[in-house]
């Protein structure tokens, strides 16, 4: 009788474990799950700003660009009314 008892507790506890790793394994997939899921969220957000950042330096780079258009500009006309007063 005794073999036997202690056959029936150990495949009582194999179930359990068995069923006890069930669960986990269920948890660590929604667990896994989830965090692809937060990843992917977090790549996404980060491509974007990575965007947005990138837009917003072309733009100041634009604006860079144009100030000194102007600034030549003013510098050669500044120039050019300094070479005429000269040859006056």
């Amino acid at each position: 009788m005794l073999p036997n008892l202690a056959d029936a507790i150990e495949q009582v506890e194999e179930a359990h474990v068995m069923a006890y790793s069930a669960r986990i394994l269920a948890l660590i997939q929604r667990i896994e799950a989830a965090d692809a899921v937060h990843f992917t969220r977090l790549r996404e957000r980060a491509k974007k700003e990575s965007d947005t950042r990138a837009k917003a330096r072309e733009k100041i780079l634009e604006k860079k660009r144009e100030i000194l258009r102007v600034a030549r500009a003013a510098r050669a006309s500044a120039a050019a009314k300094k070479k005429l007063r000269r040859s006056e």
